[in-house]
């Protein structure tokens, strides 16, 4: 009797691991972690070139090595540094994610990691939205600054495909805002964020 109900409680505790979704093993800090766009294409008064920034990253990697980060308007510079279109492009504004970003990675490449050391990794990432979905490989250089921090860059800029772009939500009116009539075919992103095991 004693050993069934051992047996028992064993199927019942290996079916709740199962059952229960992954924890997330590592999480981005939102201070210390940003996106960086630099924008150029065509304005009403001839070519225009501007950087803008995607902070307070929110993005996590559970304990099965699953990464998604989903991206909003209200975390862009957008609405600040617009000065009066602050208001209109707020309007656009919503607590849904205007794009999410997803990958798959090995969560050895950061737990086998000592303090001090690095490693870069291909992996592909995924960004999707409402009408939008693009996968594209790219490699990631992730450092170990101490037993609880981790540094995480893109080893090299990506393009971004604008046409792939102006697909997603409100996009063609949040560009026409900002004064751009087109955009040149690729915007360079560069990724640098911190990380902080759970």
């Amino acid at each position: 009797m004693g050993d069934r109900f051992w047996k028992m409680l064993g199927v019942a505790g290996l079916t709740l691991a199962l059952t229960t979704p992954a924890q997330a093993a590592w999480r981005f800090i939102p201070a210390d972690s940003e996106i960086t766009a630099h924008v150029a294409g065509q304005g009403q008064r001839g070519p225009m070139e501007r950087t803008y920034h995607v902070s307070d990253l929110a993005g996590t990697i559970n304990d099965e090595g699953y990464f998604e980060m989903p991206l909003r308007l209200e975390q862009t510079d957008l609405l600040d540094k617009q000065g009066s279109l602050g208001g209109l492009l707020s309007g656009l504004s919503s607590d849904s994610a205007m794009v999410t970003l997803s990958t798959q990675v090995n969560p050895a490449w950061l737990s086998n990691l000592q303090p001090g050391e690095a490693t870069t990794r291909n992996v592909t990432l995924t960004a999707s939205g409402n009408h939008f979905e693009r996968s594209e490989q790219l490699p990631l250089t992730l450092e170990r600054l101490n037993q609880q921090y981790y540094h995480l860059t893109l080893a090299e800029p990506i393009s971004v495909d604008t046409r792939q772009l102006m697909q997603l939500d409100n996009a063609q009116t949040v560009m026409s805002l900002l004064g751009y009539r087109s955009l040149n075919d690729s915007i360079p992103i560069k990724l640098n964020a911190r990380l902080i095991k759970q």
